[in-house]
């Protein structure tokens, strides 16, 4: 496709603006602000595993799928599914989705943009459809009503039968962040078949509970038998598709909204354990001393170098291209006194890099230069690896399909997003209607109190959440996402981004082909309140899934496989 070709063709066409605004913008926004409010705790976002909010946040979801017009339920762990038929089985079903449980003290955006994006991406491929098939103008009076009362576009079942192709299956996962039970993709990996396999009904909560007791409390009889039956075919998968914010920098780098992502870092968690004498802190004297904390430190200053490639051995690794980054991320030690030489300490470390082959390179000198540090210094160490996954890659004919829509889908996103060198909101034409007016409105750089009015009464929410997540607090001098410069949503290349990040897609690989779009955040941060994924960045993202799953549902594929280069 040459951009005169993606240019004249676009998601759109017959439905009427106010109803693609309303759709495409004004929902998912408003939407992650309000499952951004379901919490465990009454002063942070918390939703961890089978809590009282997660399961809040599942019925809602479910509310959502239906009014997208999908058959929606909630199976027997906790994941929610949204799926329409297609009229062509044999095509296999798009899955779609991400998880909806956050970290401790977390963001809206993680994980729920990619659950939220899904359901208003499927709302719009039927309304593109049902235009197509000529049935829009049945709904149309009764959308626009409920447009104008601030509610959410209602689509019934069925109405939308028969409408596509193929089929598509929404799913927010229920568990990725493993919080609970310490133990991740507990969602994605009973959809993929590979929950038992990892042995994950056996892990347990900090009150000894297994995954199993858990399920059987709640009145699975037979866990084992229904989380087998929970699996895909993976005969009836045509592929999965996952939008993520991107928690990190590079997109807002590079002023674009949205990236393709080429594959998941390989990765690898090591546990360390140096024991040394415990000692007073005040009568050892430094020369005699066997001081695990002080191994440790040297032990870590190592493995920094290593893995920067500043290493003052010449047998050091080339890390030019490898995309390695380490993490040591806890240190405890025992009995963690401020007058004790420690008896033990115990670190872990995090590896990942692009090449399977090279992480194992990484990890056996890490290995080798921990024993180094611990042998020249007198203590004990034992090093166990307690997590270990082989990296992804995406399909490079589905990442061409998702660049593609990129493109595609630049001719609605100015239509939802004008490039914003809107200086105030006073720039925004009067003469629109109330909906389209706070879809011009929402792109003022400023952001200002007066962007959103209330006149705006579809958005008069969203807009509110909006401006409490950009104030101060959310924002600091550091984020590029604060500056004055023009913001644009329009964007004529789609970077090409390897994530480092683990994300539901890995468990999906197992049965699937994968590809994975990222959307731009604000300062690269993630797993914190301070969270924040513009709102024009929602829409254009929003309406980037929807022309892709118009062109993966409703159209006849194309050859798209020049557009990608891994």
């Amino acid at each position: 496709l040459g951009r005169g070709d993606v240019i004249s063709r676009c998601l759109g066409a017959g439905v009427p603006d106010h109803i693609w605004n309303h759709v495409l913008n004004v929902e998912p926004n408003r939407n992650l602000q309000q499952l951004g409010e379901i919490s465990e705790a009454p002063d942070a976002l918390t939703r961890t595993y089978l809590s009282s909010a997660h399961k809040q946040a599942a019925q809602q979801i479910q509310q959502w799928m239906e009014s997208a017009g999908m058959t929606a339920y909630i199976d027997v762990l906790g994941n929610v599914h949204g799926i329409v038929e297609g009229t062509e089985p044999e095509l296999g079903e798009l899955v779609v989705g991400s998880h909806y449980d956050t970290v401790v003290d977390g963001g809206k955006y993680d994980g729920a943009l990619g659950v939220l994006l899904g359901i208003s991406a499927v709302k719009a491929v039927l309304l593109q459809a049902l235009h197509k098939s000529g049935r829009l103008s049945d709904l149309e009076a009764a959308i626009t009503e409920q447009i104008t009362a601030g509610s959410d576009v209602q689509l019934p079942a069925e109405a939308v039968k028969g409408l596509l192709r193929g089929g598509v299956h929404v799913i927010g996962f229920c568990d990725e962040e493993g919080i609970r039970f310490r133990s991740t993709f507990l969602g994605s990996r009973a959809m993929s078949g590979a929950l038992i396999k990892h042995k994950q009904l056996e892990v347990q909560d900090s009150s000894g509970l297994t995954l199993e007791d858990v399920l059987k409390d709640s009145g699975v009889a037979n866990p084992t038998e229904a989380i087998q039956a929970l699996a895909l075919d993976p005969a009836k998968v045509r592929h999965y598709v996952e939008f993520h914010m991107e928690q990190g920098p590079q997109l807002e780098a590079a002023g674009l909204a949205l990236g393709v992502v080429s594959g998941i870092a390989g990765q690898t968690w090591l546990s360390v354990n140096i024991e040394g004498v415990q000692g007073h802190a005040g009568s050892v004297p430094m020369d005699l001393r066997k001081d695990p904390m002080a191994a440790a430190a040297a032990a870590i200053h190592a493995i920094e170098a290593t893995c920067t490639g500043t290493h003052d051995d010449s047998g050091g690794l080339d890390v030019s291209g490898e995309a390695l980054v380490c993490t040591v991320g806890r240190i405890h030690a025992h009995p963690n006194q401020v007058n004790i030489i420690p008896n033990w300490v115990i670190f872990t470390v995090d590896i990942r890099c692009k090449r399977q082959e090279f992480r194992h390179k990484v990890i056996s000198q890490v290995e080798a230069e921990i024993q180094e540090v611990c042998n020249k210094r007198g203590v004990n160490c034992t090093i166990a690896r307690t997590h270990d996954a082989p990296p992804v890659h995406s399909d490079a004919g589905l990442l061409a399909q998702l660049q593609a829509a990129v493109l595609q889908a630049q001719t609605m996103i100015q239509r939802l997003v004008p490039d914003s060198t809107l200086s105030s909101p006073d720039q925004c034409d009067s003469s629109s209607s109330n909906d389209q007016d706070s879809s011009c409105r929402i792109t003022s750089s400023e952001q200002s109190s007066e962007a959103c009015d209330s006149s705006s009464s579809s958005q008069g929410s969203s807009c509110s959440n909006t401006r409490t997540n950009q104030s101060s607090q959310a924002c600091n001098s550091q984020d590029s996402s604060c500056s004055s410069r023009p913001f644009s949503a329009a964007q004529f290349e789609v970077p090409v981004l390897l994530s480092g990040a683990g994300h539901d897609a890995m468990a999906m690989a197992d049965i699937t082909k994968i590809g994975m779009v990222f959307v731009r955040c604000a300062g690269g941060v993630s797993h914190s309140p301070r969270e924040h994924v513009d709102p024009r960045d929602v829409a254009a993202a929003t309406a980037a899934f929807a022309t892709f799953m118009e062109m993966d549902l409703l159209e006849q594929p194309t050859d798209t496989s020049d557009r990608v280069e891994l």
